[in-house]
């Protein structure tokens, strides 16, 4: 009986301890897997420092493909501004108006561009006034005067050419260069300040003029073809330029073949008063 007792006494400690040695693995992988769970877990519950990594991964991305279409929008930009710079549009001309003043003391500008048409013969003046000037002519020789151009539009190289003509002239005759250069400046505008520059003058005679005389002369003023054109020309916007009693204010000797134009309304009111081009600037303010 005592024995029974001891042997069943060592089975239930056996049993008791087989059962605890049971446990503890369970509740060691219970821990393994919560550990191990963390470990996976982590890295998809990202940290706030995890975030910031992330938010640059992917907006440097669309960031660099902004960039780059900017860049290649800016490149585009750049190599239109290039193509358009490589080929300037040219400035419109300036528009100097039929009151341009060219005189000893008034150069022609620089960017001075008449639209030439031809008048007579060779002789070419400035759109502005070229019909008026063929209406002149015409109307003369309804009244029976035949005029001729005998000056036009000129360069500047071609006045430079006159004057230099001109100047040799008064050296012949005994001059020294620099009285023969203010003596032919009276009859040859010097190159840049000749109002035949700007398209808008012109020198006629009547063709009778040439059986007279080989150069224009002040006798002019004589001929009958001269005093239709003095008393005329404003129907037609042009006025005698250089009058006798202008010469001190336009700084150019009588001619009274030279005629240049203005416009009828400013024609008009410069010959009925007398004036020369100058004063009728003064009055008007220009």
């Amino acid at each position: 009986m005592i024995l029974r007792k001891i042997i069943l006494a060592v089975l239930v400690g056996v049993l008791v301890l087989s059962t605890g040695c049971s446990k503890e693995p369970a509740v060691s992988e219970s821990s393994s897997e919560s550990s191990s769970n963390q470990i996976i877990i982590t890295p998809t519950e990202p940290s706030e420092s995890s975030e910031s990594e992330q938010e640059p991964s992917s907006e440097p991305e669309s960031s660099s493909s902004e960039s780059e279409s900017s860049s290649e929008e800016e490149s585009g930009s750049s190599e239109s501004r290039a193509e358009t710079s490589s080929e300037p549009e040219e400035p419109a001309e300036k528009d100097y108006g039929t009151l341009i003043l060219v005189n000893p003391w008034n150069y022609i500008p620089e960017d001075y561009v008449p639209e030439l048409e031809k008048v007579q013969g060779k002789y070419n003046m400035d759109i502005k006034a070229a019909e008026s000037a063929r209406n002149l002519v015409a109307a003369a020789k309804e009244a029976g005067f035949n005029m001729q151009l005998c000056s036009a539009y000129r360069t500047v190289e071609k006045s430079a050419q006159l004057y230099a003509n001109k100047v040799n002239q008064y050296i012949g005759y005994g001059y020294s260069e620099a009285d023969a250069k203010v003596e032919a400046a009276k009859w040859v505008a010097p190159p840049g300040t000749s109002e035949h520059h700007t398209g808008l003058a012109m020198d006629l005679v009547s063709s009778d003029y040439w059986s007279y005389y080989s150069d224009l002369e002040h006798d002019y003023e004589k001929f009958d073809s001269f005093k239709w054109m003095y008393e005329h020309c404003a129907e037609f916007g042009f006025i005698l330029r250089y009058p006798k009693d202008k010469q001190d204010i336009t700084g150019i000797t009588y001619e009274p073949w030279h005629y240049r134009y203005v416009g009828v309304e400013a024609a008009t009111y410069i010959m009925e008063n007398g004036l020369c081009l100058e004063e009728y600037l003064e009055i008007i303010g220009k």
